[in-house]
């Protein structure tokens, strides 16, 4: 009990002093680039390939972009491999690893990149095929001892098992989401006509089970709620201008999403400004081989590269706040479990 008291008077401790001593400029320094998945963890599948291998190649479009157009600027990227980060081969410890590595690392931005997928494009019918074959059944006749089954025949059509076209395609872009912020999630979507059904069958499972956070709930919920005051609104502004540059590029947007069913790890765990970019369907096979193409995968990248570079601007430009107090995190050993 006197550690957990402990832990939360020093997140307290540190908020005070924070906001009795100037603030420091706010700026971009250093950039996370996280690609999604990796290894083990493919990630949503398409006809030719996987979420895990696309998200690493935008990853390193936009890493190339960055290191040429903002020299001044760092970037790390959790994974540079086919592999889950950390040399880990625990998707649940992957994702403490990826959160911890960018607070770490003292990251400004963390950019997550993944893709998305839809039970609405896997969806199967059965049509006739034009042909028919002749098939036997059975009938019974007779009561009693008379009673007696016959055999009969009749003409059928052959069927085929196909699929359907698939119909779901477009962008997202996710934010932190926080019980706080229920409303604000509902005015966020209010420009997507995606219904709450579909919703809840797309977006990532990147999150842990509540049973293996490995940290006291009542100091989470209280660094959880003052992660997600601090960087909001910062966040929802990057993803909007994200999900606007995909519009310009002529994709289909569905806007930005706080996922409220089902909270992402690497968005709540993250002491900064964090956004995770769904950049299209890999189950939709024109997505997928957009994605796939070099020049689907530098027009993505070029989109949240320009997103950022106006978030740059701005909050480079903007007089300082005092939002930019960085929350103490609990330490994660080698394996991403808590201490």
């Amino acid at each position: 009990m006197i550690k957990i008291v402990g832990l939360i008077l020093l997140c307290f401790t540190m908020a005070i002093k924070a906001a009795a001593s100037p603030p420091q400029k706010p700026g971009v320094r250093t950039i996370i680039i996280d690609p999604g998945h990796g290894g083990i963890d493919g990630g949503a599948q398409g006809k030719n390939t996987r979420e895990a291998v696309l998200a690493l190649e935008i990853g390193f479009q936009l890493r190339s972009l960055i290191n040429a157009e903002m020299p001044e600027v760092k970037v790390l990227m959790t994974r540079e491999s086919d592999e889950l980060p950390g040399g880990l081969y625990n998707k649940n410890a992957a994702l403490r690893w990826r959160a911890n590595f960018a607070n770490t690392n003292n990251g400004d931005l963390f950019i997550s990149i993944h893709l998305n997928a839809s039970p609405q494009n896997q969806k199967y019918a059965r049509r006739g095929t034009g042909e028919y074959r002749t098939e036997t059944y059975y009938v019974y006749t007779g009561k009693g001892k008379n009673r007696k089954k016959v055999a009969k025949t009749r003409t059928v059509e052959i069927t085929e098992r196909y699929q359907l076209p698939p119909k779901v395609r477009g962008t997202m872009t996710l934010i932190v989401a926080s019980n706080a912020y229920n409303q604000k999630a509902k005015a966020v979507a209010a420009n997507s006509n995606m219904n709450e059904v579909m919703m809840a069958e797309m977006g990532e499972k990147d999150s842990l089970d509540p049973e293996m956070v490995n940290i006291d709930p009542v100091l989470a919920r209280i660094m959880r709620q003052q992660y997600t005051k601090l960087y909001f609104q910062k966040s929802l502004s990057l993803a909007n201008t994200v999900e606007d540059g995909f519009n310009q590029l002529g994709r289909y947007s569905f806007g930005v999403w706080q996922r409220d069913w089902e909270a992402i790890w690497v968005l709540q765990a993250t002491q900064m400004p964090a956004i995770l970019v769904e950049t299209g369907f890999v189950d939709h096979p024109e997505e997928e081989a957009y994605l796939s193409s070099k020049k689907g995968q530098e027009e993505t990248a070029r989109v949240i590269l320009n997103a950022i570079k106006q978030y740059k601007q701005g909050v480079e430009t903007t007089p300082p706040a005092a939002d930019s107090l960085k929350l103490p995190t609990p330490p994660l050993n080698a394996a991403g479990q808590g201490n």
